[in-house]
C-alpha cells in the first residue's frame, strides 16, 4: 500500500515539474506556427514547426539516423571516458596542496579554451577519422569534472573533518566517507556542464571537418536550402542534449538524496 502511495506521489511530483515547461513549449509552437502563416514568412527564413516535424519524420531514418548515431557515439565515448578520468585526477591532486596549485591553472585553461580554435591543428595531428573526434571531448569533459570535483573537495565544512578525526578515521576513510560524498553536488554540476560542452565540441568538429554527423547534416541541408530539415537537425541535437541532461538529473536525485 505504501509503495503504491509513494509511486503516486512520485508521479504527481514529476507531473508538477513537467507541465509548466510543456505548456510554455506548446504556446511557443502555436505562436511560431501562427506567425509563419499570418506574416507569410518564407521557409528559407523561418520554416513552420509542422513543416520541420514533417521533414524530420521523412528524412530521419533514411538520411539522418547514421549521422545521429555517429554524433552520439562520439559524445558517448568522450563523455564516458572523460568523467571518471576527471574525477580520478581531482582525487589525486586533492592529496597535495602543491599539486593542486600547480595543475589547477592548466585545468582551467583546458576548460576555457574554445575547442573551435584547436580543431584545425588537432585534425593535422590526428587525421579525419571519426573516432578521433572523441579525444577533444575527452579532454574537455575530464577538465570540467576535475575542476568541479576539486572545488567540492575544497569546500567542505571543517567540523566534518574534525568529527571524522575525532572518531579515529584514517585519511582514506575520511576521503571516502566524508570528503567525496560532500563533493557529489559539485560533481553532478560538472556532469551537467559536460553534457553541454561535449555536444558543442562534437558539433563544432563536424562543422569544420565532418563528412558525417549532425553538424555536417546542418551544413549540408542548409547548403541545399532545405531549411525545414536543417532546423530538424538542430532540433535533434537539442533533444539529444536534453536527454543527457535529464539522465544526469535522475542520477543526481537517486544518489544525492540529502539535497531533496
Amino acid at each position: 500500500m505504501k509503495n503504491s502511495e509513494n509511486r503516486q506521489k512520485a508521479i504527481m511530483a514529476a507531473w508538477d515539474n513537467m507541465w509548466p515547461p510543456l505548456l510554455t513549449l506548446g504556446i511557443a509552437l502555436i505562436v511560431w506556427e501562427s506567425s509563419v502563416h499570418i506574416f507569410q514568412i518564407s521557409p528559407l527564413v523561418i520554416p513552420a514547426p509542422t513543416s520541420i516535424f514533417a521533414e524530420l519524420i521523412k528524412y530521419f531514418r533514411v538520411e539522418l539516423l547514421d549521422d545521429w548515431l555517429a554524433t552520439t557515439g562520439i559524445i558517448g565515448m568522450g563523455y564516458l571516458t572523460g568523467v571518471p578520468t576527471g574525477i580520478l585526477i581531482a582525487s589525486l591532486l586533492s592529496q597535495s596542496k602543491l599539486a593542486t596549485k600547480a595543475f589547477t591553472p592548466l585545468i582551467i585553461l583546458l576548460v576555457t579554451l574554445p575547442t573551435m580554435v584547436v580543431i584545425p591543428i588537432f585534425m593535422v595531428w590526428a587525421g579525419y577519422e571519426v573516432k578521433y573526434r572523441a579525444i577533444l571531448v575527452f579532454f574537455q569533459v575530464a577538465a570540467i569534472l576535475a575542476l568541479n570535483t576539486l572545488s567540492g573537495f575544497q569546500n567542505i565544512d571543517k567540523s566534518k573533518l574534525d568529527l571524522a578525526a575525532g572518531y579515529g578515521a584514517s585519511k582514506w576513510q575520511t576521503f571516502i566517507k566524508v570528503i567525496f560524498p560532500n563533493a557529489l553536488p559539485e560533481v553532478f554540476q560538472g556532469l551537467r556542464l559536460g553534457c553541454s560542452f561535449s555536444i558543442l565540441n562534437v558539433i563544432g568538429t563536424e562543422f569544420i571537418a565532418g563528412k558525417i554527423g549532425m553538424g555536417f547534416s546542418v551544413q549540408y541541408f542548409s547548403g541545399l536550402l532545405k531549411m525545414p530539415i536543417a532546423w530538424g537537425c538542430i532540433l535533434v541535437v537539442g533533444l539529444t542534449g536534453r536527454a543527457m541532461f535529464m539522465i544526469v538529473q535522475i542520477l543526481e536525485k537517486r544518489i544525492v538524496t540529502w539535497k531533496r
